[in-house]
């Protein structure tokens, strides 16, 4: 059976002699693996289908749960996303979320838009932490573990002072942290609630310190790496920015 899907290329991998397995999200079926046949030879004509942060329609060959590439037709390329090291990680930290923390084959979407519009926004200049950071707070919550900066998660009550609470996994008030909780800065729950579903045409509008968004996106790397599963190309990010 024949699909056609748009999809974005999150990465792709060397296999057997001359093919590779390319990482798609797509719209319609979330994260797929596709075997591309004969890809990695001179005169293959869809190699650009494999390269990082393509976005295309993919046509594919589906038989069970596999996939095989047959052709596909380029909607943007974002090659220059791989032109400045910081903006680079910053697309990588955008894809590893979808690579890492999501369900394979389950088709969200919301998440689709988000990365597609956080990858434009980078690709249009705007400062890559802030979209770094606007894409992350919202993929937490589409993924049901939002980071709520507005109000404690055990009490409910807000507070004046904020602590990233790992035990909990969650943000928390000063009168329900435990022992191990770490504080975070009203400069960067600020930032955090104002840049809490921003449409991304209004990012370039926003002036953050440096130091506000690098903590703020330590807050995510803590808590999404304590939850999850190590976060390594947003701590790659921290060390460049």
């Amino acid at each position: 059976m024949d699909v056609t899907t748009k999809a974005l290329a999150l990465k792709a991998t060397d296999y057997k002699e001359n093919d590779k397995l390319i990482l798609l999200y797509s719209l319609e079926y979330g994260k797929i693996t596709v075997h591309a046949k004969g890809i990695r030879k001179n005169t293959a004509k869809l190699k650009f289908a494999a390269d990082q942060f393509c976005f295309g329609q993919y046509e594919l060959a589906k038989a069970d749960d596999r996939y095989t590439l047959k052709t596909c037709d380029q909607l943007e390329s974002f090659y220059n996303l791989r032109e400045d090291v910081v903006v680079y990680y910053s697309a990588c930290a955008i894809a590893e979320c979808l690579m890492n923390y999501t369900e394979v084959g389950l088709s969200e979407p919301a998440v689709f838009v988000e990365t597609l519009k956080a990858w434009q926004a980078l690709t249009n200049g705007v400062e890559p932490l802030i979209v770094t950071l606007r894409f992350v707070l919202k993929f937490l919550e589409l993924q049901g573990f939002k980071l709520a900066f507005d109000s404690c998660s055990v009490c409910g009550n807000k507070s004046a002072k904020t602590f990233l609470d790992l035990q909990r996994g969650s943000l928390v008030c000063d009168a329900c942290r435990s022992a191990d909780s770490s504080p975070v800065s009203p400069r960067v729950v600020s930032a955090c609630l104002m840049l809490d579903g921003m449409p991304y045409d209004k990012l370039p509008n926003l002036t953050f310190s440096l130091d506000v968004l690098k903590e703020a996106l330590r807050v995510c790397y803590r808590y999404i790496s304590h939850s999850f599963s190590p976060f390594r190309s947003l701590n790659e990010l921290l060390n460049l920015a």
